[in-house]
């Protein structure tokens, strides 16, 4: 199938101006006489930008599934807007950035079947979307909660040292309100919205921790059939840290999958490896993701 991509623009409640693309298939049955049986929004990872998701948003097209990239505030392609950069925080993207997503499919699509597939941060933030509750299907991949303590063995202790010691030595060497590590991805990213996510990766219980006083009610309310999906090599989501995100989606319908690279005949997944264009990726995890979203 032919697949047709088209950029769009649409705007949060507060006003700031989002950006993104539509890809959806030319000549899908289920994309014909305006009617969308399927849409999917994929929520990025931190510091990543939604081209990053061309490949496998162009491999979901193609088999009939309408797909909504889109960068947070602060982010590529959505950098400018009319919130100053030190005032954007991490919890915007989830509770303005990704409700205006769901606002936008819903008015624009009108699908019969709303889907979300959250990639590591994207799929932290999901419950802080006031609308969250409409998603019918939710794939959580490469996703957990940052908390060190949920590490396991004496990885705990590594990554605590970049909580505590390493992002704050090298946040102070860089000036002005945008912060760059390939730690976290591969553009600049808001200061204080990483400052906000370390305060969160310190607590307990991550961004559900009482004290950072967020609204946190609405993932009670998703009772959407959920897939969590680990990638064993992954260092920065282990399945330690999925199952203390999924316990926070308690009326979801949870699947777990893990994956191994050799089990797809790999070497290396990794964090960001599962979106990458590869015959082994397509037909080891793009293909079950449509399976679970087209069940």
């Amino acid at each position: 199938m032919s697949v047709k991509v088209k950029e769009v623009q649409f705007t949060a409640d507060d006003g700031f101006e989002l950006h993104g693309a539509v890809f959806s298939s030319i000549d899908s049955p289920h994309q014909r006489a305006g009617k969308t049986e399927q849409l999917l929004i994929i929520g990025s990872a931190f510091g990543v930008p939604y081209q990053y998701y061309k490949h496998v948003a162009s491999f979901l097209a193609e088999q009939g599934i309408i797909v909504l990239v889109f960068d947070y505030r602060g982010i590529s392609h959505s950098v400018n807007g009319n919130m100053a950069t030190d005032s954007i925080l991490m919890q915007h993207w989830g509770e303005l950035d990704l409700e205006a997503a769901i606002q936008f499919a819903g008015n624009q699509y009108q699908p019969e079947r709303l889907s979300y597939m959250g990639h590591s941060a994207g799929g932290q933030i999901i419950g802080l979307a006031p609308s969250s509750h409409r998603f019918d299907r939710i794939i959580i991949a490469a996703s957990g909660v940052g908390s060190w303590r949920l590490w396991p063995g004496l990885q705990k202790y590594a990554l605590a040292a970049v909580w505590y010691l390493v992002f704050p030595l090298v946040m102070a060497l860089q000036f002005g309100d945008y912060f760059k590590s390939r730690f976290l991805g591969p553009i600049p990213v808001p200061k204080n919205a990483v400052k906000q996510w370390l305060r969160w990766a310190r607590s307990k219980e991550y961004l559900f921790s009482p004290e950072h006083h967020l609204d946190i009610s609405n993932y009670q309310n998703i009772e959407a059939k959920l897939l969590g999906m680990t990638i064993t090599d992954d260092w920065y989501a282990p399945k330690e840290a999925r199952d203390g995100l999924l316990k926070h989606y308690p009326n979801a319908r949870k699947t777990i999958v893990e994956i191994s690279p050799e089990s797809i005949g790999l070497k290396r997944i990794g964090h960001f490896g599962l979106f990458k264009k590869k015959q082994e990726i397509r037909q080891g995890i793009w293909q079950p993701i449509v399976n679970f979203l087209q069940d």
